[in-house]
């Protein structure tokens, strides 16, 4: 595996996207409700590859996948624990986080197109 760590200190390779987290909050009833919390970050982002593709389901293997490597950890959906998906604002479209690895001093994600329901 190559130690991709120190191209995500390098202006020249990194962009900026939004992550966009839902989060657990009180209403003013008291009540939980989720809010969506957004944040900047910054990383290399790429076309998923043929390989990396084989790590998803066989169904989801045809909806548009992006690679993104950060510094900044990202999440997958875990229905256990109630935590959503990240979703990553990337190039006028919304990905959704659908597979993380975590290594040391970064983290390299897998992200889908949400479909537009327009």
């Amino acid at each position: 595996m190559l130690d991709v760590s120190a191209l995500l200190d390098d202006q020249s390779f990194c962009i900026s996207f939004t992550v966009v987290r839902s989060a657990e909050a009180v209403n003013d009833k008291g009540r939980a409700a989720y809010v969506e919390v957004s944040t900047p970050m910054t990383g290399v982002v790429q076309p998923a590859t043929a390989r990396e593709l084989e790590r998803l389901p066989e169904g989801e293997r045809d909806k548009e996948t992006l690679t993104i490597y950060t510094r900044q950890p990202l999440r997958v959906g875990n229905l256990a624990n109630g935590t959503a998906a990240d979703c990553v604002q990337y190039n006028g479209a919304r990905y959704t986080i659908a597979a993380v690895e975590t290594w040391p001093g970064y983290t390299r994600a897998l992200a889908q197109k949400e479909l537009d329901n327009g």
